[in-house]
């Protein structure tokens, strides 16, 4: 087990066993303690992209006891220093290209420095014992309010994610994947590294998705599980190395995020490969449902069922459940359920209630046991695998000087499943375009929060209570789509 293939770098080529993974992050957990002064329960932020050394890191502050806070490099300067207000960290790992970031850190190392540190002699790090409820790392999730949330991400949780995808997926020490999901996502780290790391198995590490090498790599490297959204599975599939690459290797490929088109599904299954589809959030997962790769046309549109150590209920608005086939929300409750938010208590109330976590999206069960998410309780939608929340967009726009009125929806969109569609309203005497407004979002929103399409309106349609009637918007968008 020691000398057997735990992480293959596609940037680098170079290839980790499990005895100079172990090494290198004793090296680097060794030099967090000793040079950067860090001790457990103090946070360590990393603004980067997928590369090896963040890999280690992850481990080096595990056996540190350091919480690790992943950012997502997508933000523009203004959201990442909102973040990194947010979790105070002690320390900030950053890539050169995000080398911005030092300038609002209060101790900051670039990756180069991580690089060096594991090319020298440190320390022996003071292993800290962790205990299951301890604090592994806090990944910011969009809020409702337009605030990101730190969800605390405990060993437990990871533990028994661990095992819950072992179970549902059969996970061996013989299986190999891809790594290609950023670090600032629950995906990134715990759809497939923590489990494959967990069991022995192989990790294939891209810095950034790239369709034509996946399809390269299946063979070469004898890939047995695939994983990404549908957008990710259609890009594969249009290469035009796809046609003549052998999948025998390969088990099945599991896809989450939103429902996978039936035409992707046909065309895998026309090269051999089964998909599952499944369902999970940050908060609780995220490998909490899984649909059977043979009920895939079937049952269309399932995510399958929870997965073993789950408990699942669907409640109405009082939290009473619901009758069979009738939509409520999703309640989950278990040990693979987060902490809790970081310094938001409120949230967290919210958020869990007597160890059930609410998810906010609405599901129904069938008559055979079978799942299905039906919608999203607080208008959240999923635009090429990345929650948006409208209200986090609206408060971007309303601070443009032209606006006086903004509602965004989410709407269908062929390549990214979802996309933003911003009804805009402006101030008497103001002009503004929707290249302008598309350009200002980009100052403070990252690419997929921008909305695609905007329309400016005189008004927007409201209710008895003079709120906004985004259902109205949504059958306009409709009649504006045809026309």
């Amino acid at each position: 087990m020691p000398h057997k293939e735990a992480v293959i770098d596609t940037k680098t080529g170079d290839r980790y066993t499990y005895r100079e993974l172990n090494q290198q992050a004793n090296r680097l957990a060794g030099y967090l303690q000793q040079q950067c002064i860090l001790k457990a329960g103090d946070r360590l932020a990393v603004v980067s992209k997928n590369n090896v050394e963040y890999v280690i890191l992850f481990f080096a502050c595990a056996k540190a006891g350091i919480i690790m806070v992943p950012l997502n490099y997508r933000l523009p300067q203004a959201g990442l220093n909102e973040l990194m207000d947010d979790a105070d960290p002690h320390l900030v790992v950053y890539s050169d290209e995000f080398s911005f970031v030092k300038e609002d850190a209060a101790e900051a190392i670039s990756i180069n420095t991580i690089k060096k540190v594991l090319d020298s002699t440190q320390p022996d790090p003071e292993i800290y014992e962790a205990d299951a409820k301890d604090i592994a790392m806090i990944l910011y999730t969009s809020g409702t309010t337009g605030k990101s949330k730190g969800a605390m991400i405990s060993w437990r949780q990871i533990h028994w994610n661990s095992i819950n995808t072992e179970i549902s997926l059969e996970l061996t020490g013989q299986d190999c994947a891809f790594v290609n999901t950023p670090f600032y996502h629950t995906g990134g780290w715990h759809v497939l590294l923590t489990p494959l790391i967990h069991h022995g198995g192989k990790l294939v590490l891209q810095p950034e998705f790239d369709a034509a090498e996946c399809n390269e790599l299946i063979e070469k490297e004898d890939i047995t599980i695939l994983f990404g959204i549908p957008t990710m599975l259609r890009m594969m599939m249009e290469e035009s190395n796809f046609n003549d690459v052998d999948v025998s290797s390969v088990r099945f490929a599991i896809c989450g995020g939103e429902s996978c088109p039936i035409p992707i599904i046909n065309r895998y299954k026309e090269k051999g490969i089964p998909i599952r589809q499944g369902y999970g959030l940050t908060e609780a997962g995220p490998n909490c449902y899984s649909l059977p790769a043979e009920d895939a046309i079937r049952k269309k549109g399932s995510v399958g069922f929870p997965n073993f150590h789950i408990g699942v209920k669907i409640v109405d608005d009082n939290n009473e459940e619901v009758a069979q086939g009738e939509v409520g929300e999703l309640l989950m409750k278990g040990p693979h359920v987060f902490a809790g938010y970081w310094k938001n208590s409120k949230a967290t109330d919210e958020a869990l209630d007597d160890g059930w976590v609410h998810t906010g999206d609405l599901f129904r069960c069938d008559d055979d046991g079978y799942y299905y998410m039906v919608g999203r309780k607080k208008e959240m939608y999923i635009s090429g695998g990345e929650n948006v929340y409208p209200v986090q967009v609206e408060k971007v726009i309303y601070e443009h000087e032209a606006v006086a009125q903004v509602a965004v929806i989410g709407v269908p969109d062929e390549q990214w499943g979802e996309t933003g569609c911003a009804f805009v309203v402006l101030k008497d005497g103001t002009t503004l375009t929707k290249d302008e407004l598309q350009r200002y979002c980009r100052e403070y929103l990252a690419g997929y929060q921008t909305p695609k399409h905007i329309f400016f309106k005189d008004s927007l349609p409201v209710g008895d209570s003079n709120k906004i009637q985004k259902r109205d918007l949504e059958e306009e968008f409709k009649e504006l789509s045809h026309e």
